[in-house]
């Protein structure tokens, strides 16, 4: 894989949409949250974590974490945990562009694209859906309207059911 990432085309041929993954597991992590800390993959078991990988100079991009925060709105209370993983960028940028642009979510910093090149990503935005083990369910590359009804009713047909759900402890305000 090149170390070059592409930015999903403004124009797509057609619109993005959730597909199946089927090519097994990806690598857990460790990350710095944009405004202090760490988070580990692992602290999110027991809910449906979208793994949204990003760059602030992506315009699709920049569409899509508007959407992502409307899901993390409509979702709250709910098992879903929503992490942006900014891909290679200053981490002043970073802070700039959510000052603009709020989120209620965690956003991860990939300054050396170790995480990004292990998950075998090369084009942004691209986003994982795992289930409450952790495993890839579905993927997407491109920009999606995560407030569709379709895809909200996907979404909770990968809750866990009742026992099995841990609340996102590092999800609200988790910048």
């Amino acid at each position: 894989m090149s170390s070059a990432i592409a930015a999903t085309s403004d124009q797509p041929s057609e619109p993005a949409s959730l597909k199946v993954w089927s090519d097994g597991h990806k690598p857990t992590w460790q990350l710095d949250k944009l405004h202090g800390g760490q988070l580990a993959l692992q602290s999110l078991r027991g809910n449906v974590v979208l793994v949204h990988f990003f760059a602030t100079w992506c315009e699709p991009c920049v569409r899509e974490i508007t959407s992502l925060q409307k899901l993390a709105t409509a979702t709250r209370g709910k098992p879903v945990a929503i992490v942006a993983v900014d891909v290679a960028e200053v981490d002043l940028r970073v802070r700039a562009f959510f000052d603009k642009v709020p989120a209620d979510f965690a956003v991860l910093l990939d300054r050396d694209r170790a995480v990004t090149k292990a998950w075998q990503v090369s084009a942004l935005p691209t986003t994982f859906v795992l289930d409450a083990e952790l495993a890839p369910r579905l993927f997407v590359e491109g920009d999606l309207d995560w407030s569709h009804a379709e895809t909200l009713t996907t979404l909770e047909s990968l809750y866990p059911t009742a026992g099995q759900h841990k609340p996102p402890r590092e999800q609200a305000g988790a910048q």
